[in-house]
Order: structure tokens, then C-alpha cells, then sequence
């Protein structure tokens, strides 16, 4: 009876167990991608059938040998079903084969069925990718290697030729514009889809699956004289990216409106809510406008998602606009990005970071992953930070004008918030500060573009047509028309690399000198101790003995020096030895100073006053280390005078007091960045031109932060 019991209970944890598999089985299928699921069921189907006309006893259970011979009938010695475009024009149909990589993905697919079985206990066999598929594989890559040089395939797919070079990129978005006259929404459509391509080095699938609600902005500080808004594009699906992992991409306003994705994405939004039937975005439910497509279909449905042939097709058309050739269509901009940011010396790691190849834990966790020189530098700005400058943003659109692009906008302005009276939704903050700003890059950019393109339908806008549109694009035109040049911080920027290494040098320099004058002077002081050594074994060996005598404390510095010669008493020397010991006594007995004595008088120290001219970090660091017109260094009088110098002058010490806060800063700030104290000055003086203080109140200021970090280390 136990015995029945047991039985009947593990046939119903058994039944349990396999109902769990099954479930959680389909609960993984379902949760799949569909490319992944349209990929894996062809093939599986395909090996299915093979083992139906095979009749095997075992049925499609997924074997090595099975899987190997299914791949040699069935997959690799069979001509290409449709003709492949990478394939030669001149090569039959029934000559053609599958690649290795296509071939690697029958492979994929049956294995992944091989899993399917053996969660549903239906296979005890070994993985089938063992060593024999993986060598076929290898097997089958030769083969494709030994079939491209026979056929001669073109050696330059997949270099630097396949795909387009700067000049190419911008003559292909100005084809773009000249060719909107028709199908206007179409032609900015591939606009945004080639830029957000070429500087975010998205695929093109992450494209087609973007939202409006993956778009914001806030301001970057400390950037440049102009205002700095970037693009940020976030997404947390893709082909890499398959659960749900945040990644950031960001690009800068270009310096040239034609290839400037802040400048395409606003047109295109024009031309679908302002020109287009498409209505203005509903913020007020997130399920109102989130769902909204940033490249939108060729639809209606302003939801609905952009095929993957229109927009190889629209690529495609761009590229023949301007005769670019290139094997890749819609991953081309990622290609030819981060080559382009190569040539133009952007690091690997910005490369890399810009295009979320294999992120790290600190940047996919704690970092915003935006590169900021490969953002700058693929605007056209220089790398480093504090050069950001737009001409064309010097002046900012009336009031009346910006209005009236996306009038609806307005109603949210305010809106959102971390106020009381604000709604806390973080996404449509930065959504709609984004579309705020680009109403000021339409305005801007027009007056340039306009005059490029004046047949574009886009300027049919209401705006281009208002009273007040003709004198903002006269002064803003007269204001790119000035002479440009970059403000003196930028080029101190700009410079602070070259002064550094030439710093450096400096430093190298004197260091190399520094040891060959210690070097010299050690074999200096070696010879004349070694000559000292010889006068001494001199004098001693002719009976002479050097005795120093202190002299009596007195005020003034004393040195006496007695030299006293003792005769050798030896035979038939006595009378001439007591005669010579006699007269030097009889001589100290007649002068008690016969000893030489110098005295020497205290030097007083110098009434020096520092210079009340000096209104620079620079200017003090000169007057202290090296003088000013040719008084001392303020340096060298604390080195030999102390505080003497200054004591007893109450203004002075106020004066050296206040300075000295300046010096313990450069001191300070060499020490952190482990520079020269010449270099450090630099900094401390571009510190003092950025606050815009007189270096009376930038000494008070490094003086209140001193001590409230004092007391902060106290508690």
C-alpha cells in the first residue's frame, strides 16, 4: 500500500514538474523578440522536415550527427534561395552558396531547439555544438575566403572607401534639401535618419523603435559663450540590448546648420505638426504621447513603426542624390561615424562610449556614458571644454516669432517640475524643454538655410512670412557677418595643452640642468677636500698645530683664530725650540688680543614695499619669485630675512598676509595636479579671469575657503 503511494505521489510530482517546464518554456518564447522568433522558426521547420524524409526512429530530436549532415544536405551545398546583393553579377544563380555566417545561423537556431527538448526532458544527448559543428564552421569561413580571392571580390568592401567621408555626408544632406520640394515630410525624414546615425552611431533598427519620449535637453554648464542644449537620446531596447538596460547617447549643435541633427529634427517637426496633418503631442497622459514614433511610418498612424525596406529604400535614394556608394545602407552612419571620429584623433574610449560598445559596469551604472569631446569634436567645436560658440545663436528670436512655431507648446510651458504647483513627470520636463529650444534653432537656422535653399516648401510657414521674421533675420545675418573670432577664454583653452607640454619641457630642461650642476659642483667640493687634506698633512707633518679659539660674547659677532707653532724637542734643537715657544709667549704677554679677531656687524634688512600696482595672479607670482624692475624677489627676502624685512609695518603685513593666500593656492593646486608651480600659476590666474574679481577680493575669497575647510577637517 506505502509502496503504491509513493508511486502515485512521484508520478504527480513528475507531471508537476514537466507542467512547471512547459510553462516557463512558453513564458520564454513568448517574451522573445520577434526578429528572434521570425529567425529561429523557418530554420527549426527546416530541420523538422529533413528529419521526416530521413524517417528517423527518434524523430527531430537534436543530435551532433543529425545536425552535421543536416548542414552538409540541406544548408551549406545549396544555392541561395534569392540572389544575394553582395553577390557577383556575373556568377549563376546555381553557383551561388550561402555564407558562413548565414550557415552559423541554422546552427543558432537548432541549437536552440536542442534546449527546447531538453527542458521538456524529450533529450539526453550531449549540446550539438561541440567540437565537429565548430570546426565545420571554421571549415566553411575558409571555404568563403578561398571563393572571395578566386572571384576576385572587391577589396574594398567593408574599408574606409564602403561608406562616405565627411565632405560626402554633407553633400548628402544638402541633396536632401534641394530635393524637398517633393515629398517634403520624406526627405527631412531621412535627414533625422542619417544624422541621428552618423553622430548617436545608432543602428538602424534602434531607429525605427525611437520615440519622441526617448528625446530631451538640459543645459550643460561651463561649455562655451553660447548656450549649450544637446540632444539626448536614450533607449532601453536593442539589438544588444535585450532586457531592458539604459544606454545615452548625446550630440552637441553643430557649428554648420546643414549637418546639424538639433537643426534637421527641427525642421522635421515642422513639417509634421505645423505643415503636416499629424496633430501637436498630448502631455497630459503619458499614454498619449509616449507611444508617439520619432521616424514615423509612411501611415496615418503616427504610432506605427518605419518599415525596414522604406527606409533602406529612402537611404538608398539619398545616396544616388549625391553618387555615394556604399555596400551598407542603414547602419552605414555607424560605421562611417566612428571612422569619421577616428580621423578626427577622438580616442578609442570615446569612440566606444558614444557608441555603446562593450560599457562597463561604472559607465552603464554610475556615469551618463555621454562622451564629451566626441560630442564636440563631431560638431565641429574644438575638444576642450569652455569652446563651445554658435555665431548664429548670438541673437535670440522675438518672443512673437517663437509662438508661433508649435503654438500649442506654450499651454506646457511651466508645466512640469519638481514644484508644488508642478506635475513630476521627468520625461515630459525634458521633452519639452527640448521642443522650446528647437523653436529657437528653427528661427536661427532658417536665415541661413533660406538663402540656400529658398524653393524648400518649408519656409511656406507662417513665420517666415511675419513683420517681425525680416528684421531678426537682417540682425542676425549682420551679426554672423562680423568678423568671428573666438573669445580670448577659448583660445587660452585652446592653448593650455601646447603651455603645458611646453612647460614640461621647461621643467625637463632645468631638471637636467639642476643635476649637472649638482653634479659639478659635487666633483668641485670633492677636489678641494682632497687639497684641504694635503695643506692639513702639510702643516701637521712641518710641527704645526691649528687651534680655533672662541672669543669673548660680545654684541657684536666674533671669530678669533690663534695659530700657535710648537717646536719638536729634539737633539741639538733645545735653545732654537725654546727660543722660537719663548717670543710667542712673550708676545701674548705684551698684547692679551695677539690672536687675530674679526668682527663682524649685523647687515640691517631691507625697507622693501610691495607693489600696490600688481592687480594679477601672474603679475604677483613674477614680483614674487623673480622682482619687479629690478627689486628682489619677495621670495629670496623670506629665504634670507624672515619676517624682518616687513616687521614693525603694519600695512605691509596686512599686504603679505592677504598675497601669501595666493602662493599657498599655486603651491596647493601644483601638489594636486602634480605640475610645476608655473604651470599651476596658470591655472590659478585663468581661475581669477573666470570669477571676474580684482586679486584684492580673489585673495579673500581663497582665504575664506582655506579656513572653512579647516573647519570642516576640525569636525
Amino acid at each position: 500500500m506505502r509502496v503504491a503511494q509513493r508511486m502515485r505521489q512521484n508520478a504527480m510530482n513528475e507531471a508537476e514538474l514537466r507542467a512547471n517546464a512547459q510553462t516557463i518554456l512558453s513564458t520564454i518564447h513568448q517574451s522573445r523578440p520577434k526578429t528572434t522568433t521570425s529567425a529561429y522558426g523557418p530554420k527549426q521547420e527546416e530541420f523538422d522536415q529533413f528529419c521526416q524524409r530521413k524517417q528517423y526512429s527518434d524523430g527531430a530530436t537534436v543530435t551532433e550527427e543529425k545536425l552535421l549532415l543536416f548542414l552538409v544536405d540541406e544548408v551549406a551545398g545549396r544555392p541561395l534561395k534569392v540572389r544575394s546583393r553582395k553577390a557577383a553579377a556575373d556568377t549563376p544563380q546555381d553557383e551561388t552558396r550561402l555564407a558562413w555566417r548565414s550557415v552559423r545561423t541554422y546552427v543558432t537556431a537548432i541549437a536552440d531547439l536542442y534546449r527546447t527538448q531538453k527542458a521538456l526532458g524529450m533529450n539526453t544527448h550531449p549540446s550539438p555544438r561541440e567540437d565537429n559543428v565548430r570546426e565545420y564552421l571554421k571549415s566553411l569561413q575558409r571555404r568563403d575566403a578561398q571563393r572571395d580571392k578566386e572571384n576576385y571580390a572587391d577589396k574594398g568592401r567593408d574599408t574606409l572607401l564602403d561608406g562616405y567621408s565627411e565632405s560626402e555626408f554633407e553633400r548628402v544632406c544638402h541633396e536632401l534639401w534641394v530635393h524637398s520640394g517633393t515629398s517634403t515630410e520624406c526627405h527631412f525624414r531621412t535627414l533625422v535618419d542619417l544624422l541621428f546615425g552618423h553622430y548617436l552611431l545608432t543602428r538602424g533598427g534602434d531607429r525605427r523603435a525611437a520615440e519622441i519620449s526617448d528625446l530631451f535637453t538640459f543645459e550643460f554648464a561651463g561649455e562655451g559663450s553660447t548656450r549649450c542644449m544637446p540632444l539626448i537620446f536614450t533607449t532601453r531596447a536593442g539589438k544588444q540590448n535585450q532586457h531592458g538596460r539604459l544606454e545615452t547617447a548625446g550630440a552637441y549643435r553643430n557649428r554648420n546648420p546643414l549637418i546639424c541633427i538639433l537643426g534637421g529634427l527641427s525642421f522635421y517637426l515642422l513639417c509634421r505638426w505645423d505643415l503636416g496633418s499629424e496633430p501637436f503631442p498630448d502631455f497630459s497622459r503619458r499614454s498619449a504621447w509616449y507611444d508617439i514614433r520619432l521616424i514615423k511610418g509612411n501611415g496615418t498612424d503616427r504610432t506605427a513603426a518605419f518599415s525596414y525596406n522604406s527606409q533602406r529604400d529612402w537611404v538608398v535614394k539619398a545616396f544616388a542624390y549625391a553618387g555615394v556608394t556604399s555596400q551598407k545602407k542603414t547602419h552605414v552612419g555607424r560605421s562611417s561615424g566612428a571612422r569619421t571620429a577616428e580621423l578626427k584623433g577622438i580616442s578609442e574610449d570615446q569612440i566606444r562610449r558614444a557608441g555603446r560598445w562593450n560599457q562597463e559596469q561604472m559607465v552603464g551604472c554610475y556615469l551618463n556614458s555621454l562622451p564629451r569631446k566626441f560630442m564636440r569634436t563631431m560638431a565641429g567645436h574644438p575638444p576642450q571644454i569652455g569652446c563651445f560658440e554658435i555665431r548664429r545663436a548670438g541673437v535670440t528670436p522675438p518672443e512673437v516669432l517663437l509662438s508661433m512655431i508649435w503654438p500649442e507648446l506654450d499651454r506646457w510651458r511651466g508645466r512640469f517640475g519638481p514644484g508644488t504647483e508642478q506635475e513630476n513627470d521627468l520625461a515630459a520636463m525634458g521633452s519639452t524643454n527640448l521642443l522650446f529650444y528647437l523653436r529657437e534653432v528653427v528661427l536661427q537656422d532658417s536665415v541661413i538655410l533660406m538663402k540656400k535653399y529658398p524653393g524648400s516648401p518649408v519656409w511656406n510657414h507662417p513665420v517666415f512670412r511675419h513683420p517681425a521674421y525680416a528684421p531678426f533675420a537682417q540682425q542676425l545675418s549682420d551679426f554672423i557677418l562680423e568678423e568671428e573670432r573666438p573669445s580670448q577664454l577659448a583660445v587660452l583653452i585652446q592653448a593650455m595643452p601646447v603651455l603645458a607640454d611646453y612647460l614640461q619641457s621647461v621643467d625637463a630642461r632645468n631638471e637636467a640642468r639642476t643635476s649637472q650642476l649638482r653634479t659639478e659642483l659635487t666633483e668641485q667640493l670633492r677636489a678641494t677636500e682632497e687639497r684641504l687634506a694635503v695643506a692639513q698633512s702639510s702643516l701637521f707633518s712641518s710641527g704645526f698645530n691649528l687651534q680655533l679659539a672662541a672669543a669673548t660674547p660680545t654684541p657684536a659677532t666674533t671669530a678669533a683664530v690663534a695659530v700657535d707653532a710648537v717646536g719638536q724637542v729634539g737633539p741639538g734643537d733645545g735653545s732654537r725650540s725654546v727660543s722660537t715657544q719663548s717670543s710667542i709667549i712673550d708676545s701674548r704677554a705684551t698684547s692679551p688680543r695677539a690672536a687675530d679677531t674679526i668682527i663682524v656687524k649685523p647687515e640691517p634688512p631691507p625697507q622693501y614695499q610691495m607693489c600696490r600696482a600688481v592687480k594679477t595672479v601672474e603679475a604677483l607670482w613674477s614680483e614674487w619669485t623673480d622682482g619687479l624692475r629690478g627689486g628682489p624677489a619677495v621670495a629670496d627676502l623670506d629665504s634670507r630675512w624672515g619676517s624682518r624685512w616687513r616687521a614693525g609695518r603694519q600695512n605691509e603685513l596686512q599686504w603679505y598676509s592677504l598675497r601669501l593666500e595666493v602662493i599657498r593656492e599655486i603651491r596647493k593646486v601644483a601638489k594636486a595636479h602634480r605640475c610645476s608651480e608655473e604651470a599651476a600659476m596658470h591655472m590659478v590666474n585663468l581661475q581669477q579671469q573666470q570669477t571676474g574679481c580684482s586679486l584684492d577680493l580673489f585673495c579673500k575669497q581663497l582665504r575664506a575657503n582655506r579656513k572653512a575647510q579647516i573647519g570642516r577637517s576640525k569636525r
